[in-house]
């Protein structure tokens, strides 16, 4: 190498190490910037590219000093595939114990059971109910008929105003959806554009390194949404220009190929209220709202299936029905049946009022003068056909005074028979069938046999184990999740120590490059003044 050419080495040696200084620096300045990824200089040794002519053949080739490859982001793709996966499980995991935490607010306080120190507002009622049938039959009819009804109406009201108040839940989460489906859009349309500018900055020889970190930004948050799959490839722009791609499909089982981003081209959610809350995706589209590919169709409707994370949670939330599921619900997924949202709780409730105002009804239909139907659908009608928790009344008849309970359904009986109502108060105390197939034809499940005080505590001893076992699951994949995070961030985050060790390796770079420029000065100020 020549002396000149040694100067070349120096100011290359000065210009790495300023620039490695300058890298580090902006670690240290963005420790605390949300998303960064640490940055690392590659640097390369410049190795002789020709031999001068006039060299002898005995010197040695030394290489020319250092150049700078460029500026790379420090990423394990591994961990990120890992976390985006447990980002996905929290996200299912969570959204669904939000909706279940909802439903016990409301249906903690429908029925607590025997050993609770207070019952809940509907079992307090029926148990009013019952000790009122039972004073009437110590104390005879008489006035308690009014009182009887008084407490029967208070009823039905209860289970009234608690079916509001789920329908009140399907119409918050119905909202909910909506604004996830919004959210996921606007983070496919800004992860297209971020495609768009990275490729730019492909072809401009710019590594875009903040751009990607505000991709894998979005990238996280949208795994949380549904579980993805996120591929890198490299794609031919022509004249061998190479820029990179990004893919993001759903990662469902079995794969079905429901592509989100490709490149430039992003797909669309839409929620169907009208179809069971069916999620479809609308063709692959840029941002002037061109097709990837002209001949596909407009949009592509989704499986039960085919979603995962928070969107499935709230899906299932607003569709899942359980045991009052059809064949036509189990055909569609098979794990239907064992599925539990705001639509089961809903139709546990109705199953119910119906099965109660049923029974009361069968035994208040003497045939004898005041007989007939005690509940209703409403309170202008006596029709009991379709009684559900949203529509139980006293029946019209019964509110105007035409209809009373019946004491006795003997003809014949002597004044003052009660054997009738006696059944009545045994109600409380049979097995009843709660046939799924009464508030749903075509359901799938098994009946329920118990009291009626029985089946308010299973709504609320299932709703129960669901929390808990939500609960569970959701706490293992929290812990998951938390630990790949770390191992994330001790690949890509910064480390003050780790930057301080690089803040003096490059120090020292530089100060000793700029003291071999003053040694190589001095030398030809020798050479060249010092020669006579």
């Amino acid at each position: 190498m020549s002396t000149f050419g040694s100067f070349t080495t120096v100011r290359l040696g000065i210009y790495s190490a300023q620039k490695g200084l300058d890298v580090t620096g902006n670690n240290i300045t963005n420790i605390n910037t949300n998303g960064y990824t640490r940055q690392r200089l590659n640097q390369v040794s410049l190795i002789p590219s020709v031999t001068d002519r006039y060299a002898s053949s005995y010197n040695t080739r030394i290489g020319q000093g250092a150049v700078i490859a460029g500026v790379t982001q420090l990423r394990d793709p591994g961990l990120d595939i890992s976390y985006r996966k447990a980002q996905s499980d929290v996200g299912a995991a969570n959204t669904k114990l939000e909706g279940l935490n909802d439903l016990a607010s409301i249906l903690d306080e429908v029925g607590k059971g025997s050993l609770e120190q207070d019952d809940g507002v509907i079992l307090s009622q029926l148990n009013d109910l019952r000790d009122l049938i039972s004073q009437a039959i110590t104390n005879g009819v008489g006035t308690y008929d009014s009182l009887i009804r008084t407490s029967a109406s208070a009823l039905a009201t209860y289970f009234n105003s608690y079916a509001d108040a789920l329908s009140g839940k399907m119409e918050d989460y119905t909202q909910e959806l909506d604004q996830q489906v919004t959210r996921v859009n606007d983070i496919l349309t800004q992860i297209r554009d971020l495609n768009e500018s990275i490729r730019n900055a492909d072809l401009r020889g710019d590594p875009g390194l903040e751009l990607r970190d505000n991709r894998n930004l979005l990238l996280d948050e949208l795994s949380g949404y549904m579980k993805i799959d996120v591929k890198y490839s490299m794609e031919d722009v022509g004249a061998g220009t190479m820029v990179e791609k990004l893919t993001i499909t759903l990662a469902n089982d079995p794969p079905h190929n429901h592509t989100l981003v490709d490149g430039t081209y992003a797909t669309k959610l839409q929620a169907d209220h009208d179809d069971n809350f069916r999620i479809s995706l609308d063709a692959l589209k840029n941002a002037d709202g061109e097709k990837q590919d002209a001949a596909d169709p407009d949009s592509v409707k989704l499986l039960d299936n085919d979603l995962y994370g928070s969107l499935q949670s709230l899906r299932e939330l607003l569709t899942e029905e359980g045991e009052f599921s059809t064949d036509a619900d189990v055909a569609a997924d098979p794990n239907a049946a064992v599925k539990r949202g705001i639509p089961y709780y809903q139709k546990a409730l109705d199953s119910l009022a119906y099965e109660f105002a049923t029974a009361m009804n069968k035994l208040n239909d003497t045939g004898l003068p005041g007989a007939g139907n005690l509940f209703s659908t409403g309170s202008n009608t006596d029709d009991a056909a379709g009684i559900t928790a949203a529509n139980i009344s006293v029946s019209k008849s019964w509110a105007e005074g035409s209809v009373s309970i019946q004491a006795s359904n003997d003809p014949q009986a002597a004044s003052g028979d009660t054997s009738n109502l006696a059944k009545f108060l045994a109600l409380f105390d049979e097995d009843q069938t709660f046939d799924p197939t009464h508030i749903e034809g075509d359901a799938v499940g098994a009946a329920y046999h118990g009291t009626f005080e029985d089946m308010l505590l299973k709504i609320q001893s299932t709703l129960a184990e669901d929390q808990a076992s939500t609960d569970a699951v959701l706490n293992n994949y929290i812990v998951t999740a938390d630990d790949i995070s770390v191992n994330r961030e001790g690949v890509s985050g910064v480390d003050l120590n780790d930057e301080a060790t690089s803040l003096m390796t490059y120090q020292k770079a530089y100060t000793a490059a700029c003291r071999l420029m003053n040694v190589l000065e001095e030398a030809l100020d020798s050479l060249i003044n010092g020669t006579v």
